[in-house]
């Protein structure tokens, strides 16, 4: 291996010696940037992919490190893909130029995404931390499948006070268990921290509290119902480990205690790659920062970025993770406050857009932009960046916007000579129904990508929904969609005295008479569905669901009718002192 040295061939260089535009000013400094903690913020289209690849051939050409020594990470499967292709094309043109002879093209730099490297690391070193390699890794509907079970398995007291269905509570727990994994938390904490939550809105002065109990018992919901939802994540977290299996979520927090338990895989990876590229940092995960952080910190780290399209918050992304990049990547050691200094870059020059889409795009982004603790740069234009106009509508109601989107395409694609590529994005997928219908009504030819296009077809939706009204006692609003549409076309004052029907119904037994008090509010506390299983066998079909009007009247039914017994659990039986009418207590 060579000594670290001053770059003998430059970015210009390589650029020219390959056929490739020159590198901007910008694009330079952080090619040619030495080995070191290093921070990139790049714009939109301002050809930060390009600018990583120069960088491996720079340090390549100048001897800095070996090819297989680099890493690179990335966020999507496509976009390791497109990076590692781009990357050994350049390379095998940079060998060809006489400016890697060194440059072995059945060892090059590993390029992968956050999740995949972080499941490698687990497979190879699990058995530190007592884990099986070769367990079972399950996919969403396994995930679901064994969460489902765990909820309806449970005896948890709680459960009754949550008044949600199986299938709610199960997503609530799978939610629940993959966000305590994201963000490396201790469930106990969360508890602690729920409790402090309820207390502190328990404890507000009551002024006009009365006026807004409303708000305040549902601001009070988290601190309800976390107890028993961490206690049931914590339950499906058991049952993965009892039987040797594990999440795609799970690997990467797995990955993160085996750097705990094995300081030499550390070492190991550290002297494996010596070079680390981040690519899409601002949506790498609390869990993956650590990961990362502990593996690499104080190394050649360069991490590329924008805040400004960060979009996985959902899954725990943060933008945050480029303002601390300092902190969790600069310090070589426990030691060390100071820690190895942090150079931080930007690419500004956006070759993807036009002018006026710049404008455009900088004064929505603008108070963004200043709230940042990592400097943010306006975008610029490219040299070659179009003069295109952006016309702005401000309607007031969204069917008038989606009135005014419709007749700019249909003028647009009249007035074209050929059919002109065109899209539409939009915000959120509700709103997408609106633009569909005002589409129709313009005339204007449409294809919705993906899936969730086709099930906002209005045949699609009415499919849905019967299939819904049959699975789930609890669709509502898909049972009114049904009866109002256009098979049975049920008028609003019809559909109101249904209701009221079915409110008067939920009140009394099958012989017309009032149930007591006591046993209405014990079925609305807790329904159960069918007979418990024997003890002795192990059974899923035993449902949980909310109470609603149809599934309270087939309850009362069981209970309360022909002297056949109710359900057997005491969870869902209507409890002590509870009675139905011509029966005794």
């Amino acid at each position: 291996m060579a000594e670290l040295r001053t770059a003998e061939v430059s970015a210009l260089e390589i650029a020219d010696r390959l056929g490739k535009p020159a590198p901007t000013p910008q694009q330079r400094a952080v090619v040619e940037a030495p080995l070191g903690p290093a921070l990139v913020v790049a714009g939109a289209g301002s050809g930060k992919t390009e600018t990583m690849a120069m960088r491996v051939l720079w340090l390549l050409a100048n001897r800095r490190v070996q090819a297989a020594e680099i890493l690179g990470l990335t966020f999507t499967r496509k976009a390791a893909s497109e990076l590692g292709e781009r990357i050994r094309e350049r390379l095998g043109m940079l060998a060809r130029a006489g400016l890697a002879p060194d440059y072995d093209p059945f060892d090059p730099p590993v390029v992968s995404t956050y999740n995949a490297f972080a499941n490698g690391l687990y497979r190879d070193h699990a058995v530190h931390i007592g884990r099986d390699a070769d367990g079972v890794v399950l996919g969403e509907a396994s995930a679901w499948q064994l969460a489902r079970r765990v909820v309806v398995e449970a005896q948890d007291p709680g459960l009754g006070e949550l008044d949600l269905g199986v299938d709610r509570i199960t997503q609530l727990v799978l939610d629940l268990a993959n966000g305590l994994g994201e963000h490396a938390v201790d469930p106990v904490a969360v508890a602690a921290y729920a409790a402090a939550y309820g207390e502190t809105i328990e404890a507000l002065p009551y002024g006009g509290r009365f006026a807004l109990q409303g708000d305040v018992d549902e601001a009070l919901v988290p601190a309800r119902t976390l107890p028993v939802l961490l206690r049931l994540a914590e339950a499906f977290r058991a049952a993965k480990r009892g039987i040797g299996a594990v999440q795609y979520s799970d690997q990467v927090s797995l990955a993160l205690d085996i750097t705990t338990a094995a300081p030499d895989v550390v070492e190991t990876l550290r002297a494996r790659h010596r070079v680390v590229l981040l690519d899409e940092y601002q949506d790498t995960s609390v869990v993956q920062t650590r990961l990362l952080a502990r593996l690499f910190a104080g190394g050649a780290v360069m991490a590329v970025g924008d805040p400004h399209q960060s979009i996985y918050g959902w899954r725990g992304a943060s933008a945050a993770n480029l303002d601390d990049f300092a902190r969790d990547f600069g310090r070589t050691d426990a030691d060390d406050a100071d820690g190895a200094p942090v150079a931080v870059h930007a690419l500004s020059t956006s070759w993807r857009n036009g002018t006026r889409i710049l404008e455009a795009a900088n004064a929505v982004a603008a108070p963004l932009s200043a709230a940042a603790r990592v400097p943010v740069l306006t975008l610029e234009p490219s040299p070659i960046a179009s003069e295109h106009p952006v016309e702005t509508v401000f309607p007031e109601t969204l069917a008038e916007e989606a009135d005014a989107v419709a007749a700019w395409f249909r003028q647009a694609l009249e007035a074209a000579a050929r059919p002109p590529s065109a899209a539409m994005l939009v915000r959120a997928r509700r709103t997408l129904p609106e633009f569909l219908a005002a589409f129709r009504r313009a005339g204007v030819p449409y294809h919705v990508l993906g899936v969730g296009g086709l099930l906002l077809e209005p045949e699609v939706m009415d499919l849905v929904s019967a299939l819904r009204v049959v699975h789930d006692a609890q669709a509502g609003r898909e049972l009114v969609r049904l009866l109002a549409g256009g098979r049975w076309r049920i008028g609003p004052a019809d559909l109101a005295a249904l209701q009221h029907l079915a409110r008067w119904l939920e009140r009394h037994d099958p012989t017309e008479r009032r149930l007591p008090p006591e046993v209405a509010a014990a079925f609305d506390r807790s329904l159960a569905e069918g007979r418990a299983p024997p003890s002795s066998t192990r059974s899923t079909s035993w449902r949980v669901a909310a109470p609603t009007a149809r599934s309270r009247a087939s309850a009362r039914r069981a209970w309360c009718g022909s002297g056949t017994p109710g359900p057997s659990s005491p969870a869902s039986a209507p409890g002590p002192g509870a009675t139905c009418p011509g029966s005794s207590a």
